[in-house]
């Protein structure tokens, strides 16, 4: 469900490299709950091998938000697909998730969250696309 792309202390890379539905939601759950058990604080998943995310999937991001921002980390998704990004902002997810088009941008907003030189929140990701 989760794929490990690089670790860096407490900053972790992963992809989503399944569908995320009801029947897989479970395992993203469990994956992502390892990793923050493990000491990450700041999460960067990279959504493009995705095709499908359901509102299961959504709630397990949620969950995976919560609890990272309940310590003082981030969770930042690289959306690549283009409509993809915009259900996620028609769900307003873009008011509380950190969601860039591209991974190396979200591994960057990651470490700025994590060195305290940004907040989370749209505005900077606007303000990103648009430098």
């Amino acid at each position: 469900m989760l794929q490990l792309i690089e670790r860096d202390g407490d900053l972790a890379v992963a992809a989503l490299v399944d569908d995320v539905d009801f029947f897989t939601s479970s395992d993203l759950r469990t994956a992502g709950h390892r990793l923050l058990d493990d000491g990450c604080r700041y999460l960067v998943l990279d959504t493009s091998p995705l095709s499908f995310i359901d509102s299961s999937g959504i709630t397990v991001l949620l969950a995976l938000w919560q609890r990272l921002h309940t310590a003082d980390g981030a969770l930042v998704l690289a959306v690549p697909d283009e409509g993809l990004r915009r259900r996620m902002d028609v769900l307003g997810l873009d008011t509380v998730l950190t969601i860039t088009p591209a991974l190396g941008e979200a591994v960057t907003r990651a470490r700025r969250l994590r060195a305290g030189t940004h907040s989370p929140g749209r505005r900077l990701a606007a303000e990103s696309e648009s430098a």
